[in-house]
Protein backbone atom coordinates (compact mmCIF):
# COMPACT_ATOMS: atom_id res chain seq x y z
CA UNK A 1 0.00 0.00 0.00
CA UNK A 2 3.15 2.47 -0.94
CA UNK A 3 0.49 5.14 -2.48
CA UNK A 4 -1.30 5.27 1.35
CA UNK A 5 2.07 5.05 3.26
CA UNK A 6 3.03 8.04 1.30
CA UNK A 7 0.08 10.37 1.50
CA UNK A 8 -0.11 9.50 5.35
CA UNK A 9 3.27 10.54 5.42
CA UNK A 10 3.67 13.72 3.88
CA UNK A 11 0.19 14.40 6.35
CA UNK A 12 1.39 13.18 9.39
CA UNK A 13 5.10 14.38 8.55
CA UNK A 14 3.81 18.21 7.05
CA UNK A 15 2.56 18.74 10.67
CA UNK A 16 5.72 18.99 12.23
CA UNK A 17 7.74 21.18 9.71
CA UNK A 18 6.79 25.02 9.08
CA UNK A 19 3.32 26.27 8.78
CA UNK A 20 4.46 27.41 4.94
CA UNK A 21 4.47 24.07 3.71
CA UNK A 22 1.18 22.46 5.48
CA UNK A 23 -1.13 25.88 6.39
CA UNK A 24 -4.64 27.48 6.03
CA UNK A 25 -3.82 29.79 9.30
CA UNK A 26 -0.92 30.18 11.18
CA UNK A 27 -1.14 30.66 14.82
CA UNK A 28 -1.99 34.04 16.05
CA UNK A 29 -0.43 35.86 19.08
CA UNK A 30 -4.47 36.67 19.67
CA UNK A 31 -5.35 33.21 19.02
CA UNK A 32 -2.51 31.88 21.03
CA UNK A 33 -3.04 29.17 24.08
CA UNK A 34 -4.81 29.88 27.19
CA UNK A 35 -2.97 31.19 30.17
CA UNK A 36 -4.43 27.93 31.66
CA UNK A 37 -1.94 26.13 30.19
CA UNK A 38 1.20 27.91 30.50
CA UNK A 39 2.17 24.69 32.38
CA UNK A 40 1.43 22.48 29.82
CA UNK A 41 4.55 20.15 28.79
CA UNK A 42 5.94 21.65 25.76
CA UNK A 43 6.04 19.80 22.46
CA UNK A 44 6.80 20.86 18.60
CA UNK A 45 2.92 20.24 17.75
CA UNK A 46 -0.24 19.02 18.72
CA UNK A 47 -1.67 16.77 16.17
CA UNK A 48 -5.06 15.20 16.24
CA UNK A 49 -5.90 12.43 13.49
CA UNK A 50 -9.14 12.23 12.59
CA UNK A 51 -10.56 9.14 10.64
CA UNK A 52 -13.90 8.73 8.86
CA UNK A 53 -16.00 5.20 9.79
CA UNK A 54 -19.24 6.10 8.30
CA UNK A 55 -21.09 3.56 6.38
CA UNK A 56 -20.24 4.75 3.68
CA UNK A 57 -16.85 3.69 3.86
CA UNK A 58 -16.56 -0.32 3.25
CA UNK A 59 -14.05 -2.39 4.96
CA UNK A 60 -11.60 -2.28 2.04
CA UNK A 61 -11.25 1.59 2.48
CA UNK A 62 -11.07 1.06 6.08
CA UNK A 63 -8.34 -1.34 6.16
CA UNK A 64 -6.12 0.97 3.96
CA UNK A 65 -7.17 4.26 6.22
CA UNK A 66 -6.18 2.83 8.91
CA UNK A 67 -2.95 1.10 7.56
CA UNK A 68 -1.92 4.18 5.68
CA UNK A 69 -1.97 5.95 9.07
CA UNK A 70 -0.34 3.57 11.38
CA UNK A 71 2.32 2.80 8.61
CA UNK A 72 3.30 6.65 8.32
CA UNK A 73 3.53 6.84 12.02
CA UNK A 74 6.80 4.83 11.50
CA UNK A 75 7.37 6.01 8.14
CA UNK A 76 11.13 7.22 7.15
CA UNK A 77 9.36 10.65 5.65
CA UNK A 78 7.57 11.07 9.10
CA UNK A 79 10.56 10.24 11.39
CA UNK A 80 13.17 12.06 9.54
CA UNK A 81 11.18 15.07 9.88
CA UNK A 82 11.00 14.12 13.45
CA UNK A 83 15.29 13.85 13.76
CA UNK A 84 15.30 17.69 11.76
CA UNK A 85 15.13 19.80 14.68
CA UNK A 86 16.56 18.76 17.67
CA UNK A 87 14.64 17.38 20.68
CA UNK A 88 11.48 17.36 18.99
CA UNK A 89 8.27 16.15 20.11
CA UNK A 90 4.31 15.33 18.46
CA UNK A 91 1.93 15.36 20.49
CA UNK A 92 -0.98 13.30 18.63
CA UNK A 93 -4.47 11.90 19.54
CA UNK A 94 -6.44 9.36 16.85
CA UNK A 95 -9.87 9.19 16.72
CA UNK A 96 -13.01 7.95 14.43
CA UNK A 97 -15.63 9.79 13.78
CA UNK A 98 -18.88 9.55 11.71
CA UNK A 99 -22.12 11.00 12.37
CA UNK A 100 -22.76 13.80 14.74
CA UNK A 101 -21.76 12.88 18.51
CA UNK A 102 -20.33 9.56 17.65
CA UNK A 103 -16.50 10.37 18.08
CA UNK A 104 -14.49 7.49 19.25
CA UNK A 105 -10.92 8.26 20.75
CA UNK A 106 -8.39 5.16 19.86
CA UNK A 107 -4.96 6.44 20.87
CA UNK A 108 -5.50 9.41 23.79
CA UNK A 109 -2.59 11.74 23.51
CA UNK A 110 1.00 10.71 23.27
CA UNK A 111 3.68 11.64 22.80
CA UNK A 112 6.10 10.88 19.63
CA UNK A 113 9.75 11.90 20.17
CA UNK A 114 11.73 8.73 18.20
CA UNK A 115 10.96 5.05 16.28
CA UNK A 116 9.73 3.63 19.76
CA UNK A 117 7.37 6.06 21.06
CA UNK A 118 6.12 5.80 17.08
CA UNK A 119 6.01 1.73 17.02
CA UNK A 120 3.88 1.89 19.98
CA UNK A 121 1.52 3.83 18.65
CA UNK A 122 1.27 2.15 15.22
CA UNK A 123 0.77 -1.39 16.41
CA UNK A 124 -2.04 0.42 18.95
CA UNK A 125 -4.05 1.88 15.90
CA UNK A 126 -3.69 -1.62 14.21
CA UNK A 127 -4.99 -3.88 17.12
CA UNK A 128 -8.18 -1.83 17.53
CA UNK A 129 -11.20 -3.43 16.12
CA UNK A 130 -12.66 -2.07 12.95
CA UNK A 131 -15.95 -0.97 13.52
CA UNK A 132 -18.35 1.13 10.72
CA UNK A 133 -20.28 4.06 11.75
CA UNK A 134 -23.59 5.58 10.05
CA UNK A 135 -23.67 9.14 8.33
CA UNK A 136 -20.86 11.66 7.88
CA UNK A 137 -20.50 14.88 9.74
CA UNK A 138 -17.20 16.23 9.02
CA UNK A 139 -18.36 19.56 10.91
CA UNK A 140 -19.01 17.24 14.44
CA UNK A 141 -15.55 15.78 13.75
CA UNK A 142 -13.94 19.56 13.45
CA UNK A 143 -15.47 20.66 16.87
CA UNK A 144 -14.86 17.16 18.74
CA UNK A 145 -10.97 17.73 17.41
CA UNK A 146 -11.10 21.72 18.58
CA UNK A 147 -12.22 20.47 22.07
CA UNK A 148 -9.26 17.85 22.26
CA UNK A 149 -6.94 20.64 22.10
CA UNK A 150 -8.22 22.72 24.54
CA UNK A 151 -7.87 19.67 27.24
CA UNK A 152 -4.98 18.18 26.04
CA UNK A 153 -1.99 18.47 28.63
CA UNK A 154 0.69 19.51 26.44
CA UNK A 155 1.53 22.51 24.29
CA UNK A 156 2.94 23.18 20.76
CA UNK A 157 3.59 25.88 19.04
CA UNK A 158 1.15 24.70 16.28
CA UNK A 159 -1.77 22.55 16.61
CA UNK A 160 -2.58 20.48 13.23
CA UNK A 161 -5.94 18.52 12.34
CA UNK A 162 -5.61 16.20 9.72
CA UNK A 163 -8.72 14.44 8.65
CA UNK A 164 -9.58 11.68 6.01
CA UNK A 165 -13.18 10.37 4.68
CA UNK A 166 -14.55 9.49 1.71
CA UNK A 167 -17.63 11.57 1.35
CA UNK A 168 -19.07 15.29 1.83
CA UNK A 169 -21.14 16.41 5.19
CA UNK A 170 -24.22 15.01 5.22
CA UNK A 171 -25.09 15.36 9.20
CA UNK A 172 -25.07 17.62 11.76
CA UNK A 173 -23.56 21.43 11.72
CA UNK A 174 -22.84 23.28 8.36
CA UNK A 175 -18.82 22.40 8.03
CA UNK A 176 -18.07 25.75 7.10
CA UNK A 177 -19.05 27.10 10.74
CA UNK A 178 -16.65 23.81 12.20
CA UNK A 179 -14.02 25.20 9.72
CA UNK A 180 -14.18 28.95 10.30
CA UNK A 181 -14.22 28.22 14.09
CA UNK A 182 -11.13 26.24 14.04
CA UNK A 183 -9.35 28.64 11.91
CA UNK A 184 -9.85 31.29 14.03
CA UNK A 185 -8.17 29.61 17.24
CA UNK A 186 -4.92 29.14 15.02
CA UNK A 187 -5.28 24.99 13.99
CA UNK A 188 -4.00 23.91 10.73
CA UNK A 189 -6.92 21.68 9.16
CA UNK A 190 -5.16 18.99 6.06
CA UNK A 191 -8.10 16.99 4.24
CA UNK A 192 -7.54 14.07 2.87
CA UNK A 193 -10.45 12.44 0.16
CA UNK A 194 -10.27 8.54 -0.11
CA UNK A 195 -10.83 7.96 -3.35
CA UNK A 196 -10.55 4.07 -3.60
CA UNK A 197 -14.06 3.15 -5.57
CA UNK A 198 -16.55 4.69 -8.06
CA UNK A 199 -18.93 7.16 -6.45
CA UNK A 200 -22.49 5.45 -6.84
CA UNK A 201 -25.33 7.53 -7.36
CA UNK A 202 -27.69 6.07 -5.37
CA UNK A 203 -25.97 6.78 -2.09
CA UNK A 204 -24.54 10.22 -0.90
CA UNK A 205 -20.73 9.65 -2.45
CA UNK A 206 -20.42 12.77 -4.74
CA UNK A 207 -18.13 12.75 -7.97
CA UNK A 208 -14.50 15.13 -7.61
CA UNK A 209 -14.56 13.55 -4.49
CA UNK A 210 -10.84 15.55 -4.17
CA UNK A 211 -12.64 18.97 -5.28
CA UNK A 212 -15.09 19.01 -2.19
CA UNK A 213 -12.80 20.09 0.53
CA UNK A 214 -11.00 23.16 -1.52
CA UNK A 215 -14.66 24.55 -3.41
CA UNK A 216 -16.98 23.48 -0.11
CA UNK A 217 -14.89 23.23 2.81
CA UNK A 218 -12.30 25.95 1.88
CA UNK A 219 -9.18 23.74 2.97
CA UNK A 220 -6.60 24.74 0.67
CA UNK A 221 -4.26 21.95 1.40
CA UNK A 222 -5.77 18.31 0.31
CA UNK A 223 -3.86 15.24 -0.73
CA UNK A 224 -6.33 12.64 -2.53
CA UNK A 225 -5.81 8.73 -2.02
CA UNK A 226 -6.89 7.00 -5.45
CA UNK A 227 -5.95 3.65 -4.83
CA UNK A 228 -5.81 0.73 -7.48
CA UNK A 229 -7.87 -2.27 -7.03
CA UNK A 230 -7.14 -4.68 -4.14
CA UNK A 231 -4.92 -7.56 -6.35
CA UNK A 232 -2.66 -3.90 -7.84
CA UNK A 233 -2.33 -3.02 -3.94
CA UNK A 234 -1.03 -6.69 -3.08
CA UNK A 235 1.68 -6.77 -5.83
CA UNK A 236 2.68 -2.73 -4.53
CA UNK A 237 3.10 -3.73 -0.87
Amino acid sequence: MRWCVSVGAVLVAGAIVGGDVVSIAAPSPESGIADARHSALSVNVELVIAVDVSYSMDLDELAIQREGYAQAIVSKDFLQALRARPASKVALTYFEWSMSGDDRIIIPWRVIDGPESADAVAAEIMKTPIRRGSSTSISGAINFAVQLFEENPYRGSRRVIDISGDGPNNDGAPVTGARDAAVEKGIIINGLPIMVKEPSYLTTDIANLDLYPRGSVKIPRVWSLETPPPDDRRQRR
